[in-house]
């Protein structure tokens, strides 16, 4: 039995689907997370039941890439059964899809989530009255309570034993509307006895944008402070695994041992220590505004500077999705109106500073600052605000270089549903954030590091004229590099690092190693030392902060730009573009030191 679930955006479809499945599809409280067709499958009573979720629509008219893939969908496949969710806060919006599915699906199911929310705010329903107006059965649910998918497995079961009904005759879009607000209130004759309105805070002209900023700025500043005392145990962890490893390898060759400890498991664990910490604290507090229902806000405010820009609020969302994983924030830019919008969001979407990048940042702030390898928290999350400002800032102006150029036209009006305020569901949140985000991401990170490890030792160990051929290629590089500010060995840990940003410090050990046993810890220290190694003064820092920023995007991110885009010319520009920005900078800032100096 094949089970389709449709849906208005952010009704909850996801949540159920992935309750009822156990797959773990990404869910979030705002719209257009689900940008493809999922599918998973369960057994209830002998019978296997699979499973399609459809992305949220609200007609299946096709005018937007969700709305054809819907209707295409339900016209190629024909599913024994389509659950409509409706959301019980919202009834007469989510009603016009409910009638347009009926005149087109023999079964139907309407599942009337959200229902515990509805009663907080005073709604009741008459179930029967649905029941007859769309000629279908009808269920209540509430997508987070177990007892409510039991209800909902069973309902499916029960609908799928029932006759088929004749399709209804289609109506235009106005009889729809029309037709909706009067089943709503034959439905709800009762309306909300409170009201709630945040978004005065959330959206006001004199504190959403300062509101903006302290969140940003507060989540900087403890995934700074809290990521140090766990990057000081991994490190000392790791540490000893080292001694242990060395002693047990002791009577192997010396190239061996070296291949294994200080290539593959060295740059390993490096990236652990680097990484995990910050992830696991950045991610949580990430998915907290995201399932709270903040994002959707930001994008509102981000609306008018993009609009300036040529673009929407939307393309915000993307930005932050960004700030997790690039090739994330790629794949999500499908949730912009316009095909050109999208496509100068996948353009600049690599001028926003992912996860990988901000163990790089973190570092050089404190070389900036003076402090060495523990700058002061507080500091450092002020400047990585300005860093992200500064992204920002950028991702505009070459978005409106792009809209007025070759990019030029396809305007879209910006429309995007709030979500309600939800308190967030904590355990969700760490799982969603910690197993689906963090650990695939590190995961990732690590099947990168350990051949990229081997290859850059393999580098280090072969010579020539005496010196490791590692140590010459970051020779020949120097020249280059200084006109960027930057040295040859910081410029060949770029460049290698290609297959993942993760990689950028643990590449900068290793060339600063230079073949010979790692010397350096694992930890901040450690690392701290391998950059003191390349000779940085505050302008060198400041330059590799700006080519940390802007540079070319990981492979994991081209791959994911050429599957949007279909095109190897706009997949290069994505390349060149953000590697463009960030050489012009770095010799901007080069050149002004020279002159003041």
């Amino acid at each position: 039995m094949t089970v389709c679930f449709a849906g208005n955006p952010n009704v909850g479809k996801s949540t159920l689907f992935n309750a009822l499945t156990g797959l773990r599809q990404h869910t979030g409280n705002w719209t257009g997370k689900t940008v493809d067709p999922a599918r998973g499958h369960w057994v209830w009573q002998g019978i296997r039941y699979d499973a399609v979720d459809l992305p949220g629509v609200y007609s299946l008219s096709g005018g937007t890439p969700e709305e054809r893939i819907a209707s295409d969908y339900l016209r190629d496949h024909a599913p024994d059964l389509v659950v409509v969710i409706l959301d019980a806060t919202a009834l007469e919006r989510s009603l016009p899809l409910a009638f347009e599915l009926r005149a087109r699906c023999p079964r139907l199911l309407v599942c009337l989530n959200l229902i515990d929310e509805a009663g907080r705010i005073g709604l009741h329903f008459d179930l029967d009255a649905l029941q007859e107006e769309l000629r279908a059965p009808a269920v209540e649910t509430a997508a987070h309570k177990k007892a409510s998918v039991a209800s909902l497995r069973g309902a499916i079961a029960a609908a799928l034993r029932l006759p088929a009904q004749e399709p209804e005759e289609s109506a235009g879009r106005e009889t729809l509307l029309s037709r909706a607000e009067q089943v709503s209130r034959k439905v709800c004759p009762v309306q909300p006895t409170r009201r709630r309105d945040p978004d005065r805070i959330a959206l006001g002209k004199r504190l959403g944008y300062p509101l903006v900023l302290l969140l940003v700025f507060l989540i900087l500043l403890l995934t700074v402070w809290g990521a140090n005392l766990p990057s000081s145990l991994l490190e000392r962890g790791f540490s000893r695994l080292e001694d242990r490893l060395r002693l047990w390898f002791a009577g192997c060759p010396t190239w061996f041992s070296g291949f294994l400890i200080d290539g593959i498991y060295g740059t390993s664990a490096k990236v652990v220590a680097v990484m995990l910490p910050p992830m696991a604290i950045f991610f949580p507090l990430f998915s907290l505004l995201e399932d709270f229902g903040y994002l959707p806000r930001a994008a509102v405010l981000l609306d008018r500077p993009f609009a300036c820009a040529g673009t929407c609020g939307r393309q915000g969302l993307t930005m932050c999705m960004g700030c997790g994983c690039n090739a994330v924030g790629v794949t999500g830019c499908r949730i912009l109106p316009g095909q050109k919008q999208r496509l100068a969001a996948i353009l600049t979407n690599a001028l926003m500073p992912c996860n990988g990048r901000f163990s790089t940042l973190i570092l050089l702030c404190g070389i900036l600052l003076g402090r060495g390898p523990n700058p002061s928290p507080l500091a450092t999350a002020g400047i990585l605000t300005g860093i992200l400002l500064v992204s920002v800032a950028v991702t505009l102006l070459v978005t409106r270089l792009l809209r007025r150029t070759i990019l030029k036209g396809g305007e879209e009006c910006f429309v995007l549903e709030l979500p309600p305020f939800r308190r967030p569901s904590l355990g969700q949140v760490l799982l969603r954030s910690l197993v689906d985000r963090t650990l695939k991401i590190l995961g990732r990170a690590v099947t990168v590091a350990a051949p990229a490890g081997a290859l850059i030792w393999i580098l280090a160990a072969l010579r020539i004229e005496g010196r490791p051929l590692l140590a010459v290629l970051a020779h020949a590089l120097d020249p280059a590099a200084a006109l960027l500010g930057l040295t040859g060995g910081l410029l060949l840990a770029f460049l290698l690092s290609f297959p993942a940003n993760e990689l950028l410090l643990p590449l900068t050990v290793l060339i600063s190693a230079a073949g010979t046993a790692m010397s350096a810890g694992l930890g901040d220290s450690g690392l701290h030392q391998a950059l003191a190694a390349q000779h940085l003064t505050p302008v060198t820092a400041l330059c590799a902060a700006l080519f940390t920023l802007f540079h070319w995007p990981c492979s994991t991110t081209v791959l994911t730009i050429r599957k949007e885009t279909g095109s190897w010319k706009w997949t290069i520009a994505a390349i060149l573009l953000p590697t463009a920005v960030g050489l012009v900078l770095c010799f901007m800032v080069h050149a002004l030191s020279v002159l003041l100096s």
